[in-house]
């Protein structure tokens, strides 16, 4: 039907039917628009849908057997006499990455019921110059493997209704690249291209900025309209195809959830708002025995000074540092902060807590008198953030006596600065606030598939190549531009700490008594250090090929085949290599130095989670290895040979649960020679039925670290909304609350909803001992850590945004112990947490979110809940305390939402905001009125596209055929 139009004397008549069909189009989406996108709006979708099958779809789907038409527009570009066919020069290539506007749109997720989603590349071309078909292509990365049916595609995949060829580069990263079907996009057209990705696309953080254009011989350019962070060149996510992560309502994993409204998060997510923060401190001390805001002294005024005995010197100085206030040797009788070595016994429960960190405060306004006593130098600086906490704006601090100690030794962040690059001065602000909430451990993950961070003295490759990101046809410069970072080496995908940058941040964190753990991930999650140290074997080879083989970490022989959970072929270190032993010794070493004298080295974290299936099946080296019945289990063999090495130091040994585990179950303890061995639990995705690893391990020997990816994984987002940044392959989402009510040594009682929002059930069933065991060894759980992984974090806001204020949750947890974490009855248990939770969020909200305007933070606001009873605004928020603004001009003018007053016009439309604490921020904007389920459910996959994207579809193939 459409074919017949292509003959080159219906060349006007094709014009004519464009501009009628653009007319037509226009008036039917205005009366859809109208009448709520109902009857008119189905109608006209069917009968799009219906002609997009018949000529779109390939002849066995639609029951034809001939082939597709080919490309439509390179049919009227040849009839026209363009191909365009030469190469680029560096001005034109500049010219259309600043004229092509791309744009990106996901089309349907569960495509075709299969776990797979549709997305829609869109070429404009907006300059005056014809973009040619040929000569050029755009590379970009998403998280998610593109084409993963026709995996793997060496000489890349072919789309031939849209004449373009995907080529998959490594590590998600992605060339396309026009075939000689393309044909040109001349001045003001466009062209479309469609293809399938693995999992679901359901936020706009799932899609990654900097798409660059390059071409043979010539710098790379960024395209213009997707560089940075505001990513509009992404369509909204307006339809439960774009939002759900799985659409097929028989699957158990169907998404029963859609972004909140305003009236859902008034009823589902409100706090009662008491007015004050009833907490003075945060995280909650263990024994507040008194707290009298009627009397206090003031810091401010007269001279106060600061007496110490010599064993909290530097404790006093940074006191003094940050009030300004003169140390002297001899004691006054008043105005004096007065710091004694004594030791503060500390019980809970019947328990007798450990005195290292331990504190008494006392202010005494009778005297001017602020005493802080502790036996170590970590319980005195604990006991000044108390302090800290306890002034307000005006100098004023009330009557307190507070004995305190924190339930674990071991209270962690991990920050992920492999993935995206943070410099120095950043960690100096997270090492601060993690010290304001008396966190004293950082995970500091250096080293991932994306980049390496530290300098290593002489093996330079690993940050000259292993540290830079850019645009290298070679493969020899620099890695692959991962995460968004684009084309031009510089942060955050480029960086890393020289050795006296490191030791900077050693220095600041032992200020602060919090203790760097530095990781180093192997043997996956190690693309970088491969191809850094091929770069040098490369280099060397010619020269000597025993040196240049010295720090080889891949058998140059191995054909074995495997993809890594985030799309990577080659980033497993080979452990059947004696230089990949010589290389984990270098920087074994080079670290040991680097801590010698400042902090000490007492772990060495070797990570060692997601090896993928099939790595070293098909390495010569390994096979000897088996064959010379040292080993047939290599990742066993492995971490034996890095535990005996580092027992030698005399140190700890740290890893990610699945790093020790084999055939399931934990390595044998008594193989490993370390002391203490800490596991990070992790992997409790209730869907996988891996929770009771963290209990397996604790009852096998090991130090466990509880880290549930469900809830105290920081890199997921706040709500199940597309606007929230966030992964979400652990949990849909993770708000402040189900941080707070984690119960560590309760982990089975955490589950509350599967991934997909519908309830949870676990520990039942004649396998309830097998599946969920219970924990033997209580000693053995030693703390807490909550997780920031870096994948997103490509700006200090994105990152603040994430880590706060949820961080302050997982500080709570991490100090203090609830009573309703052990309470077995489940009412009782609920009323208590929920208690308990009202007063730390109006805490958070009347307090602390201030204290973090202060320091500068840029935390998530929350989003304001709000209904309309009898015409009358009821709003509600999670962490009471801030202000809510409404606007019924679009946003043009704003004033004050009072609840239970504001009027409201159900005529109009509303928008609504939450204002920070200082009032110089805003949460987003959200619809008062709008709800996020109404729109339609999908017919079939193809109908889906015509109802739920846009009414122009088939005018915008008729605009490319002309």
């Amino acid at each position: 039907m459409v074919e017949k139009h292509l003959d080159k004397k219906s060349v006007p008549e094709l014009e004519d039917l464009a501009a009628e069909w653009r007319k037509l189009s226009c008036a039917v989406r205005e009366v859809a628009e109208r009448l709520d996108y109902k009857l008119i709006w189905l109608i006209s979708s069917f009968v799009l849908a219906s002609i997009l099958m018949f000529v779109y779809l390939p002849g066995d789907m639609v029951g034809e057997q001939n082939p597709p038409p080919d490309n439509l527009s390179l049919k009227l570009d040849d009839l026209l006499g363009d191909n365009g066919i030469r190469a680029l020069t560096q001005e034109e290539l500049d010219y259309f990455a600043k004229n092509i506007q791309l744009n990106f749109t996901v089309l349907e997720n569960s495509y075709f019921n299969k776990k797979l989603f549709e997305a829609e590349i869109l070429l404009t071309n907006k300059g005056k110059r014809t973009f040619p078909s040929q000569g050029w292509g755009i590379v970009f990365s998403q998280p998610s493997l593109v084409e993963p049916n026709s995996y793997p595609y060496p000489d890349g995949i072919d789309k031939p209704k849209y004449g373009v060829r995907f080529y998959f580069l490594m590590g998600n990263v992605y060339r396309m690249e026009p075939t000689s079907r393309f044909g040109t996009i001349r001045a003001g057209k466009s062209k479309f291209i469609r293809y399938i990705s693995e999992h679901s696309n359901v936020a706009l953080s799932d899609v990654h900025p900097n798409w660059y254009l390059e071409a043979p011989g010539l710098e790379a350019r960024v395209i213009e309209n997707t560089r940075g962070e505001s990513m509009d060149f992404v369509a909204p996510y307006n339809s439960p195809a774009a939002w759900k992560r799985n659409l097929v309502i028989a699957d158990p994993d169907y998404d029963v959830l859609s972004p909140f409204s305003a009236t859902k998060r008034y009823l589902m997510m409100a706090t009662e708002d008491l007015g004050v923060a009833p907490n003075p401190i945060l995280p909650t001390p263990l024994h507040v025995q008194v707290h009298n805001p009627q009397a206090s002294v003031n810091v401010l005024t007269n001279s106060w000074v600061i007496y110490t005995e010599t064993r909290f010197a530097n404790e006093a100085q940074y006191l003094s540092e940050t009030w300004g206030m003169k140390m002297v040797l001899r004691k006054p009788g008043s105005y004096c902060i007065s710091f004694l070595e004594e030791e503060v016994p500390v019980s809970y429960k019947d328990k007798t807590l450990p005195t290292d960190e331990s504190y008494e405060l006392r202010v005494t306004p009778v005297t001017n008198i602020i005493t802080i006593k502790a036996s170590k130098a970590a319980g005195a600086f604990y006991g000044i953030q108390s302090l800290l906490s306890l002034v307000d704006k005006d100098g004023n601090i009330p009557e307190t006596v507070i004995v305190d100690g924190p339930r674990y030794k071991y209270r962690g962040l991990l920050l992920d600065v492999a993935r995206n690059f943070q410099s120095k001065e950043k960690i100096f602000r997270y090492l601060n606030v993690m010290a304001m909430y008396k966190l004293n451990k950082l995970h500091f993950h250096l080293t991932d598939d994306e980049g390496w961070r530290l300098a290593i003295p002489g093996l330079e490759e690993l940050t000259e190549i292993g540290a830079t990101r850019c645009h290298d046809p070679t493969g020899t410069k620099c890695l692959l531009p991962f995460l968004g970072s684009g084309p031009i080496p510089g942060p955050p995908g480029s960086g890393f700490y020289t050795v006296e940058d490191y030791r900077e941040i050693l220095r600041y964190a032992t200020a602060r008594h919090i203790e760097v753990i530095p990781e180093i991930d192997l043997p996956g999650h190690s693309h970088a250090a491969i191809k850094a140290m091929m770069a040098r074997y490369l280099k060397m080879v010619s020269r000597n090929v025993t040196e240049a083989s010295r720090y080889l970490l891949s058998d140059l022989e191995d054909k074995s085949e495997y993809l890594s959970v985030q799309s990577f072929a080659d980033d497993a270190i080979n452990p059947c290599l004696r230089s990949t032993y010589t290389f984990i010794s270098r920087v074994l070493n080079a670290l040991y130095a680097m801590h010698r004298d400042i902090s000490p080295l007492k772990v060495f974290n070797f990570g060692g989670d997601e090896v993928p299936a099939g790595t070293w099946e098909k390495s010569p080296v390994c096979e000897r290895l088996r064959q010379s019945g040292v080993t047939s289990d290599l990742k066993s063999y492995l971490v034996t040979q890095i535990s005996n090495m580092t027992s030698i130091y005399n140190l700890d040994l740290a890893a990610w649960e699945d790093g020790v585990m084999s055939e399931g179950k934990p390595m044998n303890r008594a193989n490993l020679p370390n002391k203490n061995i800490y596991i990070y639990a992790w992997n409790n995705v209730w869907e996988w039925g891996t929770m009771k690893r963290a209990y397996e391990f604790a009852n096998s020997g090991y130090k466990v670290i509880v880290t549930p990816a469900t809830n105290f994984y920081l890199d997921h987002p706040s709500e199940p909304d597309p606007k929230e940044n966030g992964l979400y392959w652990a949990s849909r989402y993770t708000d402040m609350r189900k941080v707070f009510t984690t119960m560590p040594e309760n982990l089975y009682l955490n589950a509350d909803t599967f991934r997909s929002g519908k309830n949870i059930s676990i520990c039942e069933g004649p396998d309830k001992e097998e599946q969920c065991p219970q924990l033997l060894k209580p000693e053995n759980i030693e703390g807490v850590q909550g997780c920031l992984f870096g994948e997103l974090l490509r700006t200090q806001t994105i990152t603040d945004y994430m880590l706060m204020p949820r961080m302050l949750a997982l500080a709570e947890r991490a100090w203090h112990e609830a009573p309703w974490e052990s309470e077995p009855e489940k009412e009782k248990r609920m009323k208590a947490m929920n208690e308990d939770w009202t007063n730390f969020a109006n805490t958070v909200g009347y307090k602390e979110l201030a204290r973090l305007d202060r320091i500068g933070f840029k935390y998530r606001i929350p989003l304001p809940g709000a209904t309309v009873e009898n015409n009358i605004l009821k709003t509600s928020l999670s962490l009471p305390g801030l202000g809510i603004e409404i606007s019924d001009d679009g946003g043009a003018t704003w004033k004050w939402a009072q609840s239970g007053i504001t009027p409201i016009d159900s005529s109009k439309d509303y928008l609504l905001r939450t204002s920070s604490a200082f009032g110089t921020r805003y949460s987003r904007e959200i619809s008062l009125f709008q709800e996020f389920n109404k729109a339609p459910s999908p017919l079939s996959s193809y109908y889906l596209v015509a109802m739920g994207v846009n009414l122009t579809f088939f005018a915008n193939m008729l605009n490319n055929l002309l």
